[in-house]
């Protein structure tokens, strides 16, 4: 065991993690919950980087209170390490869902494994099941430590099955990759639990929680926070790699019938609530790769790689169905759409962008003529 190489190791993740919450300060939103969820993890491996480096400078120290200090230090390291998996596992379903009443509507089983963990934890005050610590204040692993392993393997995997189950329904969130979260983690934890005197646990969940704050910045400079669909910026992004890379793709522009009146007779938080309608309905019509985008105020671009605009034409008559069900129900306004498809093909990015368009101005003008 070498003392150096474990306050290193801890002394990285402290200070990557003090990078992170300076950088940080002015940019998480700490009324909602996934951002204090995200602080907490921060503060949990900061302090858990601090408590394994105490733990190992202790172990075979004696002196008053060494002993009981050695405990504190391994039943927080022990604790965290469930807390933390759960944390993410919460994290990512806030994130995916934004529905605080669902992670204990959903995942009682992972909540009642916990529970029971965190008992197993105080139990080896007394009984030590888990690890001993010698009258020498030497620290043994005992055989129920590897459950906590089984455990947070058992977490980690809720969190990627409900983001699998999440983008088969909605489509992959394009900024969020719980792989390149989890793996850190994963591959620091199990490093760690094959070799005894490692310290990369907490360093790499460190590494992940940088990795996480990075995909919270590209989410904020690509998705549109009202409506939750890619943005502009990340539409001209797009439109450059398939030209690039030579891809076939159609697209169709689509413009809010009247928006302004809705505005005007209604306020602007009845447009906004309008916008995010056309927005749900828009993502919930996907089935065949569609991407959504919000070009500018009212108006929404959607894309496909495709040679044909057939798919796309199927695409919105399944809005359009979906708008009118919803108008049935509507006790205030009824939502329309004009909207323009066009297909790529000119190499020319102005060409293809002018003619949806012109094609959804052209609709536009044959609703107002037909009110």
């Amino acid at each position: 065991m070498d003392l150096r190489s474990i306050f290193i190791s801890n002394g990285v993740g402290v200070f990557i993690l003090l990078m992170l919450l300076y950088v940080s300060r002015a940019k998480i939103i700490m009324n909602r919950a996934e951002d204090r969820l995200y602080s907490f993890m921060v503060f949990g491996v900061m302090l858990a980087c601090v408590m394994e480096a105490s733990s190992y400078a202790l172990d075979g120290r004696l002196f008053p209170g060494a002993k009981l200090l050695n405990y504190i230090a391994n039943t927080y390291l022990y604790s965290v390490n469930l807390l933390l998996p759960f944390a993410v596992l919460a994290y990512v379903d806030l994130g995916l869902c934004g529905d605080t009443k669902r992670i204990w509507r959903c995942y009682k089983p992972q909540i009642i494994i916990g529970i029971a963990m965190f008992a197993a934890n105080a139990i080896n005050f007394f009984i030590p099941i888990s690890y001993y610590i010698s009258p020498q204040n030497v620290y043994e692993r005992r055989p129920f430590s590897y459950v906590y392993y089984i455990v947070i393997l058992y977490y980690c995997i809720s969190a990627m099955v409900v983001t699998s189950r999440y983008e088969k329904e909605n489509g992959a969130k394009a900024f969020f990759s719980i792989h390149m979260f989890l793996l850190p983690i994963l591959v620091g934890a199990g490093l760690q639990f094959m070799f005894y005197g490692l310290s990369l646990a907490w360093l790499s969940a460190a590494i992940g929680l940088t990795g996480l704050y990075m995909m919270q910045q590209n989410e904020m400079a690509f998705v549109d926070v009202l409506t939750d669909t890619y943005n502009r910026q990340y539409l001209n992004h797009i439109l450059t790699a398939w030209v690039g890379r030579s891809i076939d793709f159609c697209g169709v522009m689509i413009d809010v019938d009247r928006f302004k009146a809705i505005n005007d007779d209604y306020g602007h938080s009845e447009g906004d609530k309008a916008l995010k309608t056309v927005a749900d309905v828009l993502k919930g019509a996907r089935v065949d790769g569609e991407w959504v985008f919000r070009f500018a105020g009212d108006e929404f671009v959607v894309l496909q790689m495709s040679s044909s605009t057939d798919e796309l034409a199927a695409y919105m008559s399944r809005v359009e169905k979906t708008l009118q069900e919803r108008n049935k129900t509507a006790g205030t306004y009824e939502l329309s759409l004009s909207w323009g498809m066009s297909r790529y093909g000119s190499n020319d990015i102005d060409a293809f962008m002018r003619g949806m368009d012109n094609k959804m101005y052209g609709m536009k003008e044959e609703h107002h003529r037909s009110k």
